[in-house]
Protein backbone atom coordinates (compact mmCIF):
# COMPACT_ATOMS: atom_id res chain seq x y z
CA UNK A 1 0.00 0.00 0.00
CA UNK A 2 1.15 3.53 -0.83
CA UNK A 3 0.08 6.70 0.98
CA UNK A 4 0.42 9.99 -0.89
CA UNK A 5 0.75 13.25 1.04
CA UNK A 6 0.33 16.58 -0.69
CA UNK A 7 -0.54 20.14 0.30
CA UNK A 8 -3.77 20.19 -1.75
CA UNK A 9 -6.51 17.85 -2.99
CA UNK A 10 -5.52 18.88 -6.51
CA UNK A 11 -2.01 17.48 -5.95
CA UNK A 12 -3.37 14.14 -4.76
CA UNK A 13 -5.81 13.98 -7.68
CA UNK A 14 -2.93 14.64 -10.11
CA UNK A 15 -0.85 11.85 -8.53
CA UNK A 16 -3.73 9.35 -8.76
CA UNK A 17 -4.49 10.43 -12.33
CA UNK A 18 -0.82 10.05 -13.33
CA UNK A 19 -0.77 6.53 -11.87
CA UNK A 20 -4.05 5.63 -13.60
CA UNK A 21 -2.67 6.80 -16.97
CA UNK A 22 0.62 4.92 -16.50
CA UNK A 23 -1.22 1.69 -15.60
CA UNK A 24 -3.74 2.20 -18.44
CA UNK A 25 -0.86 2.38 -20.93
CA UNK A 26 0.22 -1.07 -19.70
CA UNK A 27 -3.36 -2.38 -20.02
CA UNK A 28 -3.52 -1.03 -23.58
CA UNK A 29 -0.27 -2.84 -24.44
CA UNK A 30 -1.61 -6.02 -22.78
CA UNK A 31 1.16 -6.02 -20.17
CA UNK A 32 -1.42 -5.73 -17.39
CA UNK A 33 -5.04 -6.84 -16.99
CA UNK A 34 -7.80 -4.34 -16.21
CA UNK A 35 -8.41 -6.22 -12.95
CA UNK A 36 -4.74 -5.86 -11.94
CA UNK A 37 -4.95 -2.12 -12.70
CA UNK A 38 -7.93 -1.85 -10.32
CA UNK A 39 -6.05 -3.82 -7.65
CA UNK A 40 -3.01 -1.54 -7.91
CA UNK A 41 -5.12 1.64 -7.84
CA UNK A 42 -6.82 0.25 -4.72
CA UNK A 43 -3.45 0.25 -2.96
CA UNK A 44 -3.12 4.04 -3.38
CA UNK A 45 -4.60 6.55 -0.96
CA UNK A 46 -4.07 10.26 -0.35
CA UNK A 47 -3.97 12.62 2.61
CA UNK A 48 -3.27 16.29 3.37
CA UNK A 49 -1.75 15.50 6.77
CA UNK A 50 0.42 12.67 8.08
CA UNK A 51 -2.44 10.35 9.03
CA UNK A 52 -1.42 6.73 8.39
CA UNK A 53 2.25 7.63 8.06
CA UNK A 54 3.29 6.28 11.48
CA UNK A 55 3.15 2.71 10.12
CA UNK A 56 5.22 3.39 7.00
CA UNK A 57 8.55 1.61 6.45
CA UNK A 58 9.99 4.08 3.96
CA UNK A 59 9.05 7.56 2.78
CA UNK A 60 10.15 9.02 -0.55
CA UNK A 61 10.25 12.81 -0.35
CA UNK A 62 9.93 14.73 -3.62
CA UNK A 63 9.25 18.37 -2.64
CA UNK A 64 10.98 21.42 -4.19
CA UNK A 65 14.77 21.77 -3.98
CA UNK A 66 14.52 23.81 -0.78
CA UNK A 67 16.83 22.69 2.03
CA UNK A 68 14.79 24.22 4.89
CA UNK A 69 11.60 22.55 3.59
CA UNK A 70 13.30 19.15 3.35
CA UNK A 71 14.76 19.50 6.85
CA UNK A 72 11.30 20.36 8.20
CA UNK A 73 9.94 17.18 6.58
CA UNK A 74 12.73 15.17 8.23
CA UNK A 75 11.65 16.58 11.63
CA UNK A 76 7.96 15.81 10.91
CA UNK A 77 8.72 12.19 9.93
CA UNK A 78 11.05 11.67 12.91
CA UNK A 79 8.32 12.86 15.29
CA UNK A 80 5.98 10.24 13.76
CA UNK A 81 8.30 7.27 13.39
CA UNK A 82 10.69 7.65 16.34
CA UNK A 83 13.62 6.42 14.27
CA UNK A 84 11.82 3.51 12.59
CA UNK A 85 11.02 5.15 9.23
CA UNK A 86 13.59 5.48 6.42
CA UNK A 87 13.54 8.99 4.93
CA UNK A 88 14.60 8.81 1.25
CA UNK A 89 15.04 12.12 -0.58
CA UNK A 90 14.60 12.35 -4.34
CA UNK A 91 16.84 15.44 -4.52
CA UNK A 92 18.89 15.97 -7.66
CA UNK A 93 21.24 18.67 -6.35
CA UNK A 94 21.19 19.04 -2.55
CA UNK A 95 23.76 17.03 -0.55
CA UNK A 96 22.14 14.31 1.60
CA UNK A 97 24.34 15.16 4.61
CA UNK A 98 22.85 18.69 4.55
CA UNK A 99 19.30 17.29 4.58
CA UNK A 100 20.33 15.10 7.55
CA UNK A 101 22.19 17.94 9.34
CA UNK A 102 19.57 18.57 12.08
CA UNK A 103 18.18 15.02 12.21
CA UNK A 104 17.76 13.01 15.41
CA UNK A 105 18.20 9.78 13.46
CA UNK A 106 20.67 10.65 10.65
CA UNK A 107 21.31 6.93 10.09
CA UNK A 108 17.79 6.65 8.62
CA UNK A 109 18.31 9.35 5.97
CA UNK A 110 19.37 8.49 2.42
CA UNK A 111 19.10 9.81 -1.13
CA UNK A 112 16.97 7.98 -3.70
CA UNK A 113 17.38 9.84 -6.98
CA UNK A 114 14.99 8.87 -9.79
CA UNK A 115 15.31 10.00 -13.41
CA UNK A 116 12.57 11.54 -15.48
CA UNK A 117 10.20 10.15 -16.77
CA UNK A 118 10.28 7.87 -13.72
CA UNK A 119 8.00 5.13 -15.09
CA UNK A 120 10.29 4.70 -18.13
CA UNK A 121 13.80 5.32 -16.81
CA UNK A 122 15.26 2.14 -15.26
CA UNK A 123 18.02 3.69 -13.15
CA UNK A 124 17.92 4.96 -9.58
CA UNK A 125 20.86 6.36 -7.58
CA UNK A 126 20.97 5.35 -3.91
CA UNK A 127 22.97 7.97 -1.98
CA UNK A 128 24.02 7.29 1.63
CA UNK A 129 25.76 10.04 3.60
CA UNK A 130 28.52 9.21 6.09
CA UNK A 131 26.08 8.47 8.95
CA UNK A 132 23.58 6.33 6.98
CA UNK A 133 23.61 2.80 8.42
CA UNK A 134 24.08 -0.41 6.43
CA UNK A 135 20.51 -1.61 7.06
CA UNK A 136 19.06 1.61 5.59
CA UNK A 137 21.26 1.24 2.47
CA UNK A 138 20.33 -2.44 1.99
CA UNK A 139 16.60 -1.78 2.54
CA UNK A 140 16.58 1.15 0.08
CA UNK A 141 18.38 -0.89 -2.62
CA UNK A 142 15.90 -3.77 -2.07
CA UNK A 143 12.99 -1.31 -2.33
CA UNK A 144 14.33 0.09 -5.63
CA UNK A 145 14.73 -3.43 -7.02
CA UNK A 146 11.13 -4.26 -6.01
CA UNK A 147 10.08 -1.28 -8.14
CA UNK A 148 11.88 -2.90 -11.08
CA UNK A 149 14.71 -0.37 -11.00
CA UNK A 150 18.45 -0.85 -11.53
CA UNK A 151 20.08 0.63 -8.40
CA UNK A 152 23.63 1.93 -8.03
CA UNK A 153 25.03 3.20 -4.72
CA UNK A 154 26.86 6.51 -5.25
CA UNK A 155 28.74 9.08 -3.15
CA UNK A 156 27.18 12.15 -1.54
CA UNK A 157 28.70 14.99 -3.56
CA UNK A 158 26.92 17.55 -5.80
CA UNK A 159 25.54 15.98 -8.97
CA UNK A 160 26.09 12.50 -7.48
CA UNK A 161 27.27 10.40 -10.48
CA UNK A 162 24.90 10.65 -13.45
CA UNK A 163 24.30 14.42 -13.40
CA UNK A 164 27.97 15.05 -12.72
CA UNK A 165 29.14 13.25 -15.90
CA UNK A 166 26.19 14.63 -17.88
CA UNK A 167 26.80 18.31 -17.02
CA UNK A 168 30.14 18.80 -18.86
CA UNK A 169 28.81 16.82 -21.85
CA UNK A 170 25.80 19.16 -22.22
CA UNK A 171 27.87 22.28 -21.43
CA UNK A 172 30.31 21.45 -24.24
CA UNK A 173 27.41 20.94 -26.67
CA UNK A 174 26.17 24.44 -25.70
CA UNK A 175 29.70 25.82 -26.20
CA UNK A 176 29.70 24.37 -29.74
CA UNK A 177 26.32 26.05 -30.29
CA UNK A 178 27.60 29.44 -29.10
CA UNK A 179 30.60 29.02 -31.44
CA UNK A 180 28.18 28.78 -34.37
CA UNK A 181 27.42 25.07 -34.86
CA UNK A 182 23.74 24.43 -35.60
CA UNK A 183 21.48 22.66 -33.12
CA UNK A 184 20.77 19.89 -35.64
CA UNK A 185 24.48 19.38 -36.43
CA UNK A 186 25.38 18.91 -32.75
CA UNK A 187 22.50 16.56 -31.92
CA UNK A 188 22.93 14.55 -35.13
CA UNK A 189 26.63 13.94 -34.34
CA UNK A 190 25.88 12.35 -30.94
CA UNK A 191 22.89 10.37 -32.23
CA UNK A 192 25.13 8.95 -34.99
CA UNK A 193 27.59 7.94 -32.26
CA UNK A 194 24.80 5.98 -30.57
CA UNK A 195 23.02 8.17 -27.99
CA UNK A 196 19.18 7.92 -28.19
CA UNK A 197 18.89 11.74 -28.38
CA UNK A 198 21.42 14.54 -28.80
CA UNK A 199 22.59 16.66 -25.83
CA UNK A 200 20.59 19.77 -26.79
CA UNK A 201 17.37 17.82 -27.28
CA UNK A 202 18.09 16.06 -23.98
CA UNK A 203 18.24 19.44 -22.25
CA UNK A 204 14.82 20.27 -23.76
CA UNK A 205 13.43 16.94 -22.51
CA UNK A 206 14.79 17.33 -18.97
CA UNK A 207 13.75 21.00 -18.82
CA UNK A 208 16.18 23.86 -19.48
CA UNK A 209 15.31 25.42 -16.09
CA UNK A 210 16.10 22.18 -14.20
CA UNK A 211 19.11 21.29 -16.35
CA UNK A 212 20.82 24.62 -15.80
CA UNK A 213 19.95 24.89 -12.10
CA UNK A 214 22.59 22.36 -11.07
CA UNK A 215 25.42 24.06 -13.07
CA UNK A 216 26.28 26.80 -10.50
CA UNK A 217 26.30 24.18 -7.71
CA UNK A 218 28.81 22.07 -9.66
CA UNK A 219 30.93 25.12 -10.59
CA UNK A 220 31.02 26.13 -6.92
CA UNK A 221 32.16 22.65 -5.83
CA UNK A 222 34.44 21.53 -8.67
CA UNK A 223 35.49 24.64 -10.60
CA UNK A 224 35.16 26.29 -13.98
CA UNK A 225 35.23 23.11 -16.07
CA UNK A 226 31.48 22.83 -15.33
CA UNK A 227 30.60 26.36 -16.46
CA UNK A 228 28.13 26.78 -19.32
CA UNK A 229 28.63 29.66 -21.77
CA UNK A 230 27.07 32.84 -20.35
CA UNK A 231 25.22 33.50 -23.63
CA UNK A 232 22.82 30.64 -22.70
CA UNK A 233 21.35 32.91 -19.98
CA UNK A 234 19.45 34.70 -22.78
CA UNK A 235 17.61 31.42 -23.59
CA UNK A 236 16.52 31.04 -19.93
CA UNK A 237 15.52 34.74 -19.76
CA UNK A 238 13.25 34.16 -22.78
CA UNK A 239 11.17 31.74 -20.63
CA UNK A 240 12.26 28.68 -22.58
CA UNK A 241 11.87 25.57 -20.45
CA UNK A 242 11.91 22.97 -23.24
CA UNK A 243 9.24 20.49 -24.20
CA UNK A 244 7.16 21.07 -21.04
CA UNK A 245 6.20 24.64 -22.02
CA UNK A 246 6.54 24.12 -25.80
CA UNK A 247 9.49 26.54 -26.01
CA UNK A 248 13.07 25.33 -26.01
CA UNK A 249 15.91 24.92 -28.47
CA UNK A 250 13.32 23.09 -30.61
CA UNK A 251 9.77 24.05 -31.59
CA UNK A 252 7.01 21.91 -30.08
CA UNK A 253 3.78 23.91 -29.95
CA UNK A 254 2.05 22.96 -33.22
CA UNK A 255 -0.73 25.56 -32.89
CA UNK A 256 1.67 28.47 -32.58
CA UNK A 257 3.45 27.62 -35.83
CA UNK A 258 2.55 29.00 -39.27
CA UNK A 259 3.30 25.55 -40.73
CA UNK A 260 2.83 21.90 -39.73
CA UNK A 261 5.73 19.91 -38.32
CA UNK A 262 3.93 16.62 -39.04
CA UNK A 263 3.37 13.83 -36.53
CA UNK A 264 6.19 13.48 -33.97
CA UNK A 265 8.41 15.85 -35.98
CA UNK A 266 10.40 18.62 -34.35
CA UNK A 267 12.39 21.51 -35.74
CA UNK A 268 15.14 23.61 -34.21
CA UNK A 269 13.95 27.14 -33.46
CA UNK A 270 15.94 29.67 -35.57
CA UNK A 271 15.18 32.33 -32.91
CA UNK A 272 17.79 30.66 -30.68
CA UNK A 273 20.64 32.01 -32.84
CA UNK A 274 19.29 35.53 -32.49
CA UNK A 275 19.04 35.13 -28.71
CA UNK A 276 22.63 33.85 -28.56
CA UNK A 277 23.77 36.54 -31.03
CA UNK A 278 25.50 34.02 -33.28
CA UNK A 279 25.40 33.32 -37.00
CA UNK A 280 25.08 29.56 -37.55
CA UNK A 281 27.95 28.24 -39.67
CA UNK A 282 28.79 24.55 -39.36
CA UNK A 283 32.58 24.27 -39.25
CA UNK A 284 33.14 21.13 -37.18
CA UNK A 285 32.80 17.55 -38.38
CA UNK A 286 30.51 15.11 -36.54
CA UNK A 287 33.56 13.33 -35.05
CA UNK A 288 35.02 16.64 -33.73
CA UNK A 289 31.75 17.53 -31.98
CA UNK A 290 31.43 13.99 -30.59
CA UNK A 291 35.01 13.98 -29.27
CA UNK A 292 34.62 17.31 -27.48
CA UNK A 293 31.38 16.35 -25.72
CA UNK A 294 32.20 12.69 -25.06
CA UNK A 295 35.78 13.05 -23.77
CA UNK A 296 34.69 15.49 -21.06
CA UNK A 297 32.13 12.90 -19.91
CA UNK A 298 34.73 10.09 -19.88
CA UNK A 299 37.26 12.22 -17.96
CA UNK A 300 34.63 13.10 -15.34
CA UNK A 301 33.57 9.45 -14.98
CA UNK A 302 37.20 8.53 -14.12
CA UNK A 303 37.31 11.38 -11.57
CA UNK A 304 34.13 9.98 -9.96
CA UNK A 305 35.81 6.57 -9.62
CA UNK A 306 38.91 8.20 -8.15
CA UNK A 307 36.82 10.13 -5.57
CA UNK A 308 34.76 7.04 -4.60
CA UNK A 309 31.56 8.58 -5.96
CA UNK A 310 31.21 5.16 -7.59
CA UNK A 311 32.77 2.05 -6.06
CA UNK A 312 33.75 0.24 -9.27
CA UNK A 313 33.83 0.79 -13.06
CA UNK A 314 30.81 -1.51 -13.46
CA UNK A 315 28.61 0.90 -11.45
CA UNK A 316 29.79 3.77 -13.65
CA UNK A 317 28.94 1.86 -16.81
CA UNK A 318 25.50 0.80 -15.54
CA UNK A 319 24.74 4.36 -14.42
CA UNK A 320 25.68 5.87 -17.78
CA UNK A 321 23.86 3.28 -19.93
CA UNK A 322 20.63 3.21 -17.89
CA UNK A 323 20.68 6.83 -16.65
CA UNK A 324 21.63 8.82 -19.77
CA UNK A 325 21.46 6.34 -22.62
CA UNK A 326 25.22 5.98 -23.16
CA UNK A 327 25.39 3.72 -26.26
CA UNK A 328 24.93 0.22 -24.75
CA UNK A 329 26.93 -1.48 -27.51
CA UNK A 330 30.02 0.38 -26.20
CA UNK A 331 29.28 -0.97 -22.70
CA UNK A 332 29.56 2.38 -20.87
CA UNK A 333 32.32 4.98 -20.33
CA UNK A 334 34.84 2.60 -18.73
CA UNK A 335 34.35 -0.20 -21.25
CA UNK A 336 34.67 2.39 -24.01
CA UNK A 337 37.96 3.76 -22.57
CA UNK A 338 39.27 0.17 -22.40
CA UNK A 339 38.30 -0.52 -26.01
CA UNK A 340 40.00 2.68 -27.23
CA UNK A 341 42.97 2.35 -24.86
CA UNK A 342 43.84 4.80 -22.06
CA UNK A 343 46.87 6.06 -24.04
CA UNK A 344 44.74 7.08 -27.03
CA UNK A 345 42.10 8.76 -24.81
CA UNK A 346 44.79 10.77 -22.96
CA UNK A 347 46.47 11.78 -26.24
CA UNK A 348 43.13 13.08 -27.57
CA UNK A 349 42.44 14.97 -24.30
CA UNK A 350 45.91 16.57 -24.49
CA UNK A 351 45.26 17.67 -28.08
CA UNK A 352 41.93 19.21 -27.05
CA UNK A 353 43.61 20.93 -24.06
CA UNK A 354 46.05 22.67 -26.44
CA UNK A 355 43.19 23.75 -28.68
CA UNK A 356 40.38 24.59 -26.22
CA UNK A 357 41.93 24.98 -22.77
CA UNK A 358 42.30 23.49 -19.29
CA UNK A 359 38.88 21.84 -18.98
CA UNK A 360 40.15 19.01 -21.24
CA UNK A 361 43.20 18.30 -19.06
CA UNK A 362 43.22 14.52 -18.41
CA UNK A 363 42.63 13.74 -14.73
CA UNK A 364 45.53 12.30 -12.72
CA UNK A 365 44.23 8.75 -12.59
CA UNK A 366 43.68 8.57 -16.34
CA UNK A 367 47.12 10.07 -17.07
CA UNK A 368 48.80 7.59 -14.68
CA UNK A 369 46.93 4.65 -16.26
CA UNK A 370 47.94 5.77 -19.77
CA UNK A 371 51.64 5.73 -18.83
CA UNK A 372 51.32 2.08 -17.83
CA UNK A 373 48.77 1.29 -20.55
CA UNK A 374 46.38 -0.01 -17.83
CA UNK A 375 42.74 -1.04 -18.21
CA UNK A 376 39.67 -0.68 -15.94
CA UNK A 377 38.57 -4.29 -16.51
CA UNK A 378 40.96 -7.23 -16.38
Amino acid sequence: PVRIKDISDKGIAQALNYSWKALSTKVKKKRLSARERQRQMGLLSGTLDYSGFHQTDLIVEAVFEDLALKQKMVADIEALGEGKIIFASNTSSLPIHKIAEKAQYPEKIIGLHYFSPVEKMPLVEVIPHEKTDAKTIATTVAFAKKQGKVAIVVGDKPGFYVNRILAPYISEALTCLVEGETIENIDKALVQFGFPVGPIQLLDEVGIDIGTKITPILVNEFGERFASPSAVDAVIADDRKGRKNGRGFYLYNQHALPFSLGKNKKRADPMIYRLLQVKPKNQLSASEITERCLLLMLNEAVRCLDENIIQQPRDGDIGAVFGIGFPPFFGGPFRYIDSMGTTKIVDKLNQLTEKYGEKFQPCERLAAMAKLNERFYS
